[in-house]
C-alpha cells in the first residue's frame, strides 16, 4: 500500500471513530464497530492502532495541534486587519473553527469527566493548558505579560473556554428546545461572549482589546 493509501486508511479510522465516540460514547463503541463504519477489517485497524485508547489519544492530540495553529492564524489575521472586532473573529473564525471539531469537543466534555484518571489523554485540563499556553506565548511575544497566571488561567476556562465548547456543543438543542434560529441565537451569544471577553482582557493586561495587544511594539 502506498502512503497515501496508509494514510486515507488512517483517516477512514479516526474518522469513524470520532463519529461513533460522539453518538454513542466512547466506552459503549467497540473495535468491530469502528471497522464496520469506515469500511474496513478489525485487523487492519490493529495495524495502525494498539487500542481503542490508542484512536482517542490520536483524535485529540490532532485536535489540540490544529487549535494552537489556527490561535497562531487567527492573531496573523487580526495583525494584518486590527479593524476587526473581537465579534468578528468571533463569527468568522472562531465559532467555524469550533463547530468543524463539534464531535470531537463533545467527546472532550463527555469524555474527561468520567475517564480522566484512567485516561489522561482525554482530560480536558490538558488541552485547555496547550491551547492557553499558546495564547500566553502570542501576547508575551507582543510585550504583554499576565500579572497574575493562576487567576487569569481560571478566568480563562470558566469564563471563555469553556462557554466557547457549551455553545458548539449545546447550540442545536438549544434551538431546538427555544424554537429560535441558529443565527440569531449565534448572534446573542456572540455579543455577550464578547463582552465578557473585553472586560477580562481589560482586567488581565490592562487593554480593551486583542487589536492594542497585537499592535503593541515589545521593544518600545
Amino acid at each position: 500500500m502506498t502512503k497515501t493509501g496508509k494514510q486515507n486508511v488512517k483517516a477512514k479510522i479516526l474518522s469513524a471513530a470520532e463519529a461513533l465516540f460522539a453518538h454513542r460514547g466512547f466506552d459503549a463503541t467497540g473495535i468491530d464497530a469502528i471497522a464496520k463504519k469506515a469500511g474496513i477489517t478489525k485487523s487492519l485497524i490493529y495495524y495502525y492502532f494498539k487500542s481503542k485508547d490508542d484512536i482517542l489519544s490520536e483524535l485529540f492530540d490532532n485536535f489540540g495541534k490544529k487549535s494552537v495553529e489556527a490561535k497562531h492564524s487567527i492573531t496573523d489575521i487580526w495583525r494584518q486587519n486590527p479593524e476587526l472586532t473581537i465579534e468578528d473573529i468571533i463569527r468568522q473564525y472562531s465559532l467555524p473553527f469550533m463547530m468543524q471539531f463539534k464531535n470531537i469537543i463533545k467527546i472532550a466534555f463527555t469524555e474527561s469527566l468520567k475517564d480522566a484518571p484512567e485516561n489522561p489523554h482525554v482530560n480536558i485540563f490538558r488541552y485547555f493548558e496547550q491551547n492557553f499556553q499558546a495564547g500566553y506565548q502570542i501576547a508575551e511575544r507582543h510585550g504583554v505579560r499576565y500579572e497574575d497566571k493562576p487567576a487569569t488561567s481560571l478566568a480563562g476556562f470558566f469564563l471563555i473556554f469553556a462557554p466557547l465548547f457549551s455553545f458548539t456543543i449545546f447550540s442545536d438543542e438549544w434551538c431546538e428546545h427555544y424554537r429560535m434560529d441558529m443565527e440569531t441565537t449565534t448572534e446573542i451569544f456572540i455579543k455577550a461572549f464578547a463582552k465578557m471577553y473585553r472586560t477580562m482582557l481589560s482586567q488581565s493586561t490592562g487593554k480593551e482589546s486583542l487589536g492594542e495587544i497585537l499592535q503593541t511594539d515589545p521593544t518600545g
